[in-house]
């Protein structure tokens, strides 16, 4: 019988939304702890004010069972929450969701270097993935409190998006050891052309200027960032292009069956 991957089942969640009530909590001590009103917090997590008395009474979002990196993972997302409240904005769910997600495949993924030392190994390919997992989640860890032992905001920043590359790094070889358990056959729909060729001409505009040429800035490690960004932006428009010629081939390959 074929297995479906369900990361979030190591957490004893089914899905990134059931983490969410355990993070706002989590949040709501953070910047209950750095002196901000419950008046403040509730505005900031879109949240009334009784619900922001229960987290911080431990009546709501609490955890059934102690999740490993869970902490260090929402640190970056309050201290970005602190600095809305300073500017007067609310944190939006899909950040709430993407912090989610990274927990959970953060955990999935030790989950599954674990196992593998009780399971026969299938292939030396199966080896080397996990081999890479775990260098991956590894690296993710250690980025992460390297950014925590970190004063300077912009360095801290840059060492938390490398963090989070990492774990989106073991994602996709987590995802890709489960695709070769399951058979190895891909049997998905890709997007539109024409909504990939509108994404590409999003990201034609981003990339339309340099950002590192365009913008001047005092500080080393901010041109850093700035150049990360250009890096992104054109990674970007080279993916997404070889996603439309791989569209535009699999319509091809139809039409002549």
């Amino acid at each position: 019988m074929m297995r479906t991957r369900n990361p979030s089942a190591v957490l004893g969640v089914t899905n990134e939304e059931q983490l969410i009530p355990m993070i706002r909590a989590s949040l709501a001590r953070n910047l209950a702890n750095q002196g901000f009103r419950i008046s403040e917090i509730a505005r900031a997590l879109k949240v009334t004010q009784p619900a922001v008395t229960q987290y911080l009474g431990g009546k709501r979002g609490t955890r059934k069972q102690e999740i490993p990196n869970m902490d260090a993972l929402v640190d970056p997302l309050a201290e970005r929450t602190a600095q809305k409240i300073r500017s007067g904005i609310t944190i939006e769910t899909a950040e709430l969701l993407e912090t989610a997600r990274q927990i959970i495949i953060m955990n999935a993924g030790k989950s599954t270097v674990e196992r593998s030392v009780h399971e026969p190994r299938r292939s030396e390919l199966m080896q080397r993935l996990r081999q890479r997992l775990q260098l991956e989640l590894d690296a993710a860890e250690k980025y992460l409190q390297l950014a925590n032992q970190t004063s300077e905001d912009y360095t801290k920043l840059l060492l938390r998006m490398i963090a989070a590359d990492s774990i989106r790094h073991g994602d996709v070889v987590s995802q890709l050891m489960s695709w070769f358990e399951t058979g190895g056959k891909f049997e998905g729909s890709l997007p539109t052309e024409d909504l990939l060729k509108s994404m590409l001409a999003l990201e034609d505009s981003a990339g339309e200027t340099s950002l590192v040429k365009s913008v001047e800035v005092d500080h080393p490690v901010a041109r850093l960032l700035l150049r990360w960004i250009d890096i992104d932006e054109a990674k970007h428009e080279k993916i997404v292009g070889s996603l439309i010629s791989l569209t535009a081939n699999r319509k091809r390959t139809r039409r002549l069956d």
